[in-house]
Order: structure tokens, then sequence, then C-alpha cells
């Protein structure tokens, strides 16, 4: 098998676990998917079968303290679209320009805080062949896979020198 196959698999699977959460709730714990261009799968059509009895597993740490806790301390902000599969997307901001001292006594700029980043895979819905007839009430829809770039919390990292020339 290819890497190009093995790429091509991986992301249908990718957009089949994606789109089965928003069919899932309406077909009774099975989601039909149509695999689109690019997954080497064009046009197919298959049956995903959620098993209920799994559960997700609630971290040990509430990711709240997690994020007071830290040298480089963050909240979090939601980014809400309407169109696009997660819906809300939680997004780290830093609440501090440098880091906590050890002792607690106060910022350290020394150091500066930055945020950790993480490419997310998202599904964004596209209307499919959009008509201006106002006889035709149901609209069409296409899930296109996509990838968003989103701050997950905050690190302490010493500052980036530039050497002059």
């Amino acid at each position: 098998m290819t890497a190009a196959l093995v790429s091509q698999v991986l992301r249908a699977l990718i957009v089949v676990g994606l789109a089965a959460p928003l069919h899932a709730a309406k077909n009774n714990r099975s989601a039909p998917v149509k695999l689109w261009n690019g997954t080497g799968l064009r046009g197919k059509t298959v049956k995903l079968l959620l098993d209920p009895s799994v559960q997700l597993r609630a971290p040990s740490r509430s990711v709240s303290s997690i994020a007071s806790q830290s040298l480089s301390p963050w909240t979090y902000s939601y980014s809400i679209d309407e169109s696009r599969i997660p819906r809300s997307i939680a997004q780290a901001q830093c609440l501090t320009s440098g880091c906590q001292t050890l002792q607690g006594g106060g910022e350290d700029l020394a150091l500066e805080a930055k945020p950790i980043y993480y490419q997310v895979l998202v599904l964004h819905r596209v209307q499919q062949n959009p008509t201006k007839s106002p006889t035709k009430k149901k609209k069409k829809y296409k899930y296109k896979l996509g990838t968003e770039l989103v701050a997950v919390g905050c690190t302490c990292v010493r500052p980036s020198v530039l050497p002059q020339q």
C-alpha cells in the first residue's frame, strides 16, 4: 500500500469520524456517510455504527486547575461557528506576558508566556449547488474537511534573541 493511498484512507476515516456525530442522533446511533473527493472512494456511502457503551474518560485533574497553577496561566474563550463541526472550539489566551516565579512572588520578565498551538481537523458545512429558485425549499449541504490552528494552553519560553549584523 502506497503512502498516498494510506493518507487517503486515513483522511476518509477522519471525515467519517467527524461527520458521524451529526447524523447519529437522527439515525438511532447509526450514521450513513458519503465520501467525497480526495478519499479514493468518491461517491461511496458507508454505514457507521456507533457503540453506545463507549464512554469518554474524564481527565483526573480539571483543565481549569492546570491553567491556573501553571507558571504561564491562561483562560479560555470560545470560537463558535454554526457551519463547523465542532461548532464550539476553546481557544487558550495567556494571562501574562512573562512567567510566574516559582516562589509565587510575581512575574519573571526574563521568560515569556507563549501559547501552545495544535492543528485540529474540522468539517465546514458548504451549500451544495446553491439555486435561486423559490420552488426548491430543501437546501443540500456537503462537508469539507479543513484544519484550524487552536491555542490549547500556554508555556514559558526563553525570549528569542536575534543577533545583530
